[in-house]
This record gives structure tokens, sequence and C-alpha cells, in this order.
């Protein structure tokens, strides 16, 4: 169901798409990661200095108690507004991805179509994770330690996947960018060698046109 999707997102997607998703998402990321209320600023700020579970590179349940204990009622208020945020902010960032990545690999057909799923699979990892961190925001003190286990997992494997997600683009770019410079660099090549091959024809033609005659008048 996914590969079909994802094929014709590569053949159909346009640059005023990439415009599209980045005006979305600029706006989040600068709420997201700005020091207003609802950033993960705002949060760390609010329960000790302590990183937000969705910045770690894993969290088990116990890592989650201390910190929920360490914000206190403020804290755990400036946490619920951060995840109304982050309700918006891991499907705009998908989009921008998404659409940067297929707007690279449409030179190569949509058989390229694989290239998306690192940011897929991100996406649904992220919202994974939201999950269990709503759950315990909202059924605190009490806790789910299978919901938080996997959770904590989910994090885990998001940090990988979003590595890949953007390095990705940032490959198909570089390798975009070095093919524009060697056709640069090969195009005067080209014309140079083209106009020694018309010279040479010219040469040899006057060459086989010239009759003994015009020989013996050059002569004389």
């Amino acid at each position: 169901m996914a590969t079909p999707v994802l094929r014709s997102i590569i053949s159909f997607v346009r640059p005023r798409h990439l415009a599209v998703t980045a005006a979305v998402y600029l706006p989040l990321a600068g709420l997201m990661f700005g020091g207003s209320a609802g950033s993960l600023a705002a949060v760390s700020r609010a329960c000790a200095d302590l990183p937000p579970l969705d910045v770690r590179s894993w969290w088990t349940l116990q890592e989650a108690r201390a910190m929920l204990t360490a914000c206190g009622p403020a804290g755990r208020t400036a946490y619920l507004h951060q995840q109304l945020l982050d309700l918006a902010y891991p499907a705009a960032l998908a989009a921008l991805l998404v659409v940067a990545t297929a707007l690279l690999a449409r030179r190569y057909g949509d058989r390229w179509w694989p290239v998306l799923v690192p940011t897929v699979a991100m996406t649904v990892l992220d919202y994974v994770e939201n999950i269990g961190i709503w759950t315990l925001l909202l059924d605190w003190p009490h806790t789910h330690p299978a919901v938080i286990a996997v959770a904590g997992a989910a994090t885990a494997i998001k940090r990988v996947l979003g590595f890949v997600a953007f390095t990705t683009p940032l490959l198909l770019a570089s390798v975009v960018l070095a093919s524009a410079i060697s056709r640069r660099v090969q195009r005067p090549e080209s014309a140079d060698q083209a106009t020694d091959t018309d010279t040479s024809e010219s040469a040899l033609s006057a060459a086989c046109c010239t009759t003994p005659a015009d020989r013996n008048t050059a002569g004389a």
C-alpha cells in the first residue's frame, strides 16, 4: 500500500511543494527550538534543566519518573504545552524531508521510492514516542511500564532513522551538484574539440579540392 503512494510522490512532486512545506515547517521549528512557552527549552527550564525525553537517545521508565518528579506540577504543565506543539511538528518535518528527498530523486525515476522510507518510519516512531509521553503526563503518578518501554525504544530507533532521513537529501544534493559541475567542465572541452574537428575537416576539404592547375598557379 505504501509503495504506490511513495512512487506517486516522486512522480508528481514539484518545487512549489517544497516552498509550501518549508513555509509550514519553519514557524513550527521556531516555536519548538526557541525559548517561548511550548518549546523544548521551556520544558528543560521548568524541569530542573533536565533534557526532555524527546531529545534523548534512549530513556527508561526510571528516567521518566525521575524527570517528571523533578518537573513538578508547573513543569509537567509546560511539558503538556510542548506536546501540543509536537502533535504538528513531526508531520511538518516529515513533509519537508519527503518533498526535498523526492525532488532530488526524481531524476532517477519512481523506482527510488525506498529513499523516502526512513523519513516515514521516523515520523511513525515519533508519534509512538509521543503516545508514551502523553500517557506519562496524563496518568501521573501512575505509569505503564509496557507503554513506556515501547516509547523509549521508539526514541532510540527514531534517532537512527532521523540521521538517515536527514543525510539522504544531503547526499542526493551532493550528487546533483557534482553532476552539474562535471557537465559544466565538460561543455567547454566538447566545444574546443568540435572547433578543432571543424578546422581539420576544412583543411582536408581544401586540400582535396585543390587541382594540379591550382597548385601550379599558386607556385607561379
